[in-house]
């Protein structure tokens, strides 16, 4: 494929958004895997793609090449855990697209991918649309879900559960202008704390997001931190964070999650970490409680530390409910719809010599004309049905009040 000397100029002179637009249209184009996200309170923008189809499977985070991970709710034969290899990268920093210098692929697949690269900056009316799925159809009625939210609080009143946390899911028709990459900026812009992304898996679709949760988080090989956050309120307009007033219902749903971390590290018989918190955090248009809990793992002598809690704190009390097994079971046999990646985990793995993984909250999969938004809220014996509806919507609102969407 030969390509012209002006798309080798459009290229050079191109910002950095108009080259992540061909980064996004050449993965699209090639049914190639790839990421792009913003970590928060981070102004670099960063993007890699796997130049191949070939799955990478990995044990360790620790051992794992430089990469981004994407994990579902629940791992079975139509959701796996997916990574895709960084072999290309694009960062707003440098603006340059770049070839790994430890990818040893065929030069081919990276010729193919540069070639189309430049071939579609020369056309400026790239659809995405043709390369997403259509749709589902499907119902999502009040009425049902606070009648899901009664049965959990039933459940849970006789016994069987400490907190329960249903989702669901609403349907949203995309504007004629919508575009991904242009979502996705609006998103990074209005809430600079949170991990923003746009993630793209063949056979598992286009999927956004602006989550305030971090599952874990590994710097230097020597840093370990995770957090629990729960409870939900709106933060009304010149409002202080300083001055809200927590219900016992929400303090004690962020107490629960921080048992379950405490627990966890009593499984593998950890004692020494750092407990911090718990304290009122904004998270685009809503607040939360969040507890800090930190782990020097040079000290503790745990250079596993990250992989372990992983595979010990998904899913969390805050995505799930507790006990763990039990709530999971409850979920799957009534909650009436298939999760995919809402309430998995997702981030860059050994990049830069950090490892960033999120809760995937305040999400959305993107298809043809059409956009999936996924809410949840946790139910205990004090709550509410009518308000945990309420807090479903608010939770919509994060994506819904940037995102250029149309109710169905």
């Amino acid at each position: 494929m030969k390509t012209s000397n002006s798309a080798q100029s459009i290229v050079s002179q191109a910002t950095f958004q108009a080259k992540l637009d061909y980064f996004f249209n050449t993965g699209l184009t090639l049914n190639l895997p790839f990421a792009i996200w913003k970590s928060p309170n981070k102004s670099s923008i960063r993007a890699t793609l796997q130049l191949d189809h070939q799955e990478t499977s990995i044990d360790e985070i620790e051992s794992a090449p430089t990469g981004f991970l994407f994990h579902p709710f629940e791992k079975s034969d139509d959701h796996r855990r997916m990574f895709i290899r960084s072999e290309v990268s694009l960062d707003s920093e440098r603006n340059e697209v770049l070839l790994s210098p430890s990818y040893t692929g065929g030069q081919d697949h990276y010729q193919k991918f540069h070639d189309t690269f430049l071939k579609l900056a020369e056309e400026s009316n790239f659809d995405f649309r043709p390369f997403l799925a259509t749709a589902p159809v499907f119902s999502s009625e009040k009425k049902e879900y606070v009648n899901l939210v009664n049965q959990c609080k039933s459940s849970i009143e006789n016994g069987s559960y400490q907190k329960i946390v249903p989702s669901r899911r609403g349907i949203h028709n995309t504007e004629r202008d919508f575009h991904p990459v242009e979502e996705f900026f609006n998103l990074a812009e209005a809430y600079e704390n949170a991990f923003v992304s746009l993630v793209y898996i063949p056979n598992h679709g286009l999927w956004i997001g602006a989550t305030p949760e971090l599952l874990i988080s590994v710097e230097d090989r020597t840093k370990f931190k995770t957090i629990s956050l729960a409870g939900t309120q709106e933060l009304l307009p010149k409002a202080s964070i300083a001055q809200t007033a927590w219900m016992q219902k929400e303090i004690e749903e962020q107490a629960l999650v921080s048992r379950y971390i405490v627990n966890c590290f009593k499984q593998i018989r950890l004692r020494d970490f750092k407990e911090s918190g718990p304290k009122t955090v904004k998270a685009g248009n809503l607040i939360h409680l969040k507890t800090i809990f930190e782990v020097d793992m040079s000290a503790v002598g745990f250079p596993q530390l990250g992989t372990v809690m992983l595979d010990l704190l998904h899913p969390t009390s805050a995505v799930c409910g507790m006990p763990m097994k039990p709530a999971a079971k409850f979920l799957k046999e009534n909650e009436g719809y298939d999760r995919e990646y809402y309430s998995g985990y997702l981030g860059p793995v050994n990049d830069q010599n950090n490892t960033q993984i999120y809760v995937n909250l305040r999400c959305a999969r993107i298809y043809k004309h059409k956009m999936v938004l996924f809410a949840g809220a946790g139910v205990t014996e004090d709550s509410d049905a009518e308000k945990e509806w309420d807090e479903t919507e608010l939770k919509a609102k994060t994506l819904l009040n940037i995102l250029n969407l149309i109710e169905v």
